[in-house]
């Protein structure tokens, strides 16, 4: 059982969207993850960056709004991020569906969703 976790562990340090909305969907914790991405919990918003250029499957990155100053881009280790959204809109987002007749969805079909929503509003 600890082999596991330490693979899931390693697994969402460089996860896409679809194994972003797997974990929460699949009972992973704001808190764990937070920890497990070394980021702020208490921050006053967790941002979900996406690195450039956007595709679906791309890596994301996880940062605290008071390091990306709420920028649309953000560049850190000579990589180029984009900002697709907050951690309370993914969460509100999961629940609805979890909620509504649309919960048998695939997670990578959230996953088009959801980046097709953030393509949209460019």
């Amino acid at each position: 059982m600890n082999r596991n976790k330490s693979i899931f562990k390693a697994v969402r340090n460089n996860m896409n969207l679809s194994e972003l909305i797997n974990y929460f969907r699949n009972g992973g914790s704001y808190k764990e993850f937070c920890h497990d991405q070394s980021v702020d919990q208490e921050s006053e918003a967790v941002e979900i960056y996406m690195e450039q250029p956007l595709e679906l499957n791309n890596t994301l990155a996880f940062f605290e709004i008071e390091t990306t100053e709420g920028s649309l881009e953000f560049f850190k280790d000579g990589v180029r991020y984009y900002s697709l959204f907050g951690f309370p809109y993914l969460i509100n987002v999961l629940e609805e569906i979890k909620n509504s007749d649309h919960q048998d969805l695939a997670d990578k079909d959230i996953a088009e969703l959801l980046y097709n929503y953030v393509m949209s509003k460019e």
